[in-house]
């Protein structure tokens, strides 16, 4: 039996302390309340637009403003972990989460909820890259995978809780609740974070923030996600809004791109990252892939609840197939992944994200249960399986020195998405209901559930799943750059090299 002294190099770095144990714990924990925010918000968006008498177009911005706060936020996580600490950029993520989930929940209008929501999506973007940074800085790549399975035991669980806890909240008790409930989350968190969580890497004076950056890339990605938006409530890229936002955005994000190349100092959005040929395939593939993700997630409950007319709760556990789909995929990832490799399971996701996208292609008033249910749970084995292994890929394909500023870039590119999906995919929704409204009723929101008129709207929820079944069909380009399966010795080469600083990332063909 081998003894403490005895234990190879190899066999000492894939042992998992308590300490691990414990700060891939803490980061899971902390992230529930943000995706467990994400996911009662969804089902809440027809609710909240009634009781601020407001569009669906108008309302979503609670969804997207928030992710467009975590976008811009996100580039900052690097930065601030090397300035201030990991800890200690947690302990203030956590707080400001705090702050944000109180004030909406005294909301009084819906400018007032979208502006706190951003307050929101400013604390949830400095927590989630900064965690990742640090539980990957901690473990290493060869313990990367492994941890990495417990800090998404809460993507797992809050797409099944979330949606029927939100649908319980809103039908019996207020909307309020949906923000409220995170605070014993968040005071629990920073209770923890203070008792175990430590730097793996002290801060720094000389870290010097990308002012610049920041100012040029912040208002690219609102331009962008603003001009698409637009887009698709004129039903093509005409529109003086339209052209504004994307022209604004455009030329925004072609200066940032100029000044974060030339930049020999660390730009707050490191783009020398994606000259990793992984790293790049595993940000596009999940990009596009949020697009699809979080488009479709307020058009479907409303879907259940305006042309079904079933309540919140019911259009929350029509959502549960899909979510059990996710659950399931995750749980056998690993295994698949060693078996084919990340370009196969992640090929594999995508096609099956656009199968169970097709029943809603078509869908119309009076559907199959059954077969929507069915469809949701290959979508969500699809999404589990396209999803995470990109994550694994991009984060092992980099040097462990700058696993922070990968972390940041990953999460950003997909945030960019999730807010793309969003904003457009609901606007077009919306545009195509008002195309199908009687003159009498002003808006989506106004008609009555389950009625005729609501019956005639079904043809409307076509249009955004044409979308995301479009982007789907896009993930597939970025997936077949991906790393295939690799046999043991060459996967430790590359194991070995993105462990130690300063020697490149080794790249599987």
């Amino acid at each position: 039996m081998t003894t403490q002294q005895e234990r190879t190099p190899v066999e000492e770095s894939e042992r998992i302390g308590p300490d691990l144990w414990w700060l891939a714990a803490i980061m899971a924990f902390g992230s529930f309340a943000g995706l467990l925010d994400a996911t009662i918000t969804n089902v809440a968006i027809g609710p909240l637009a009634s009781a601020f008498d407001a569009e669906i177009a108008t309302v979503q911005w609670v969804v997207t403003g928030y992710l467009l706060a975590i976008t811009a936020t996100l580039p900052l996580g690097a930065w601030a972990m090397a300035r201030f600490g990991a800890r200690e950029t947690l302990l203030f993520s956590q707080a400001v989460f705090l702050l944000g989930s109180l004030l909406s929940g005294l909301a009084w209008d819906a400018p007032s909820l979208i502006g706190f929501r951003v307050l929101q999506g400013i604390g949830g973007g400095l927590a989630l890259p900064v965690g990742q940074a640090l539980i990957a800085q901690a473990a290493g790549p060869r313990r990367l995978t492994k941890l990495m399975s417990l800090v998404t035991v809460p993507a797992l669980f809050a797409p099944l809780v979330g949606p029927s806890l939100g649908g319980v909240l809103v039908d019996h008790a207020s909307w309020r609740w949906i923000f409220l409930i995170n605070v014993p989350f968040c005071l629990a968190t920073i209770g923890l974070i203070l008792w175990r969580v430590r730097n793996v890497i002290a801060p720094t004076k000389d870290a010097v923030l990308d002012t610049l950056g920041l100012v040029l890339l912040v208002p690219a990605l609102a331009g962008l996600i603003y001009g698409f938006s637009e887009a698709g409530a004129a039903g093509g890229f005409t529109g003086t809004r339209a052209l504004a936002g994307l022209g604004a955005g455009v030329v925004l994000g072609t200066a940032f791109v100029a000044h974060a190349l030339r930049r020999r100092s660390e730009a707050v959005l490191d783009l020398r990252l994606f000259r990793v040929r992984d790293f790049a395939a595993g940000n596009l593939a999940s990009m596009v892939m949020a697009v699809a993700m979080y488009g479709v997630l307020i058009p479907l409950p409303l879907y259940f609840q305006v042309v079904q007319g079933t309540s919140v709760l019911e259009s929350a556990l029509m959502l549960l197939p899909q979510s059990l789909g996710y659950l399931v995929a995750v749980s056998l990832l690993q295994r698949l992944t060693v078996a084919l490799g990340v370009r196969t399971v992640t090929l594999a996701g995508v096609v099956l994200v656009g199968v169970g996208t097709l029943p809603y292609v078509v869908i119309d008033a009076d559907p199959s249960r059954f077969l929507l249910g069915a469809a949701l749970v290959v979508r969500g084995l699809g999404l589990g399986a396209s999803m995470m292994p990109t994550m694994t890929a991009a984060f092992s394909s980099v040097p462990k020195e700058v696993v922070p500023r990968a972390t940041s870039a990953f999460h950003v590119f997909q945030r960019i998405g999730a807010s793309l999906g969003t904003a457009v995919l609901t606007v077009v929704l919306q545009n195509e209901a008002l195309r199908h409204l009687p003159e009498e009723v002003p808006g989506l929101a106004a008609v009555a559930p389950g009625s005729a008129v609501a019956h005639g709207l079904a043809s409307s929820f076509r249009a955004p799943f044409w979308w995301a079944l479009a982007f789907t069909a896009l993930a597939l380009v970025p997936a077949f750059f991906l790393p295939g399966r690799r046999p043991a010795a060459a996967a430790d080469e590359a194991d070995g090299s993105a462990a130690r600083p300063g020697t490149a990332p080794v790249l599987s063909e």
